[in-house]
């Protein structure tokens, strides 16, 4: 027996799982295999608490989203912004990391100078206002509520 399912329960299913979600760990550009490994079963173990039923593809897509929400949360840490007020900022630094062949995925784990590094590298790629917003002063205006005018007058 390998010893693969031992370290995961001895479920060779939970093994397929876990395994899966590694891919895609590396697909989001991780190289690390002790934090694949340990963000995989991670994934996994609370996919495993939010299904009650034993169902493999409803295990597999909570764990994906899982490892998504992971990746998201860590990149927004390092880039210094909320991870859920508005998602185009987070997709663009997400596009900009993961078509970067200098970059690994697990620089927005480490958090130490090489995140910083990182953050400030995809900083240009965020979109910004184009033109940049200006910032004016309304005139002031009266309000005239002609619905509500009796009309005897």
């Amino acid at each position: 027996m390998t010893g693969q399912p031992e370290a995961t329960g001895g479920n060779p299913s939970t093994a397929r799982l876990t395994a899966q979600i590694e891919a895609y760990w590396r697909q989001l550009g991780l190289t690390d295999p002790v934090l694949i490994e340990s963000l995989a079963h991670d994934c996994v173990h609370r996919a495993r608490r939010l299904v009650g039923r034993p169902d493999e593809a409803e295990l597999l897509r909570r764990a994906l989203e899982e490892a998504q929400r992971r990746f998201d949360h860590a990149l927004a840490n390092a880039m210094g912004m909320p991870p859920s007020n508005d998602p185009q900022p987070l997709a663009a630094a997400r596009a900009a990391l993961l078509l970067s062949p200098e970059w690994s995925g697990d620089t927005l784990f480490r958090h130490d100078e090489t995140t910083r590094q990182l953050a400030e590298r995809l900083r240009p790629a965020l979109p910004v206002s184009v033109p940049p917003e200006s910032h004016l002063q309304m005139k002031t205006m009266p309000l005239d509520f002609w619905l509500f005018k009796s009309t005897d007058r």
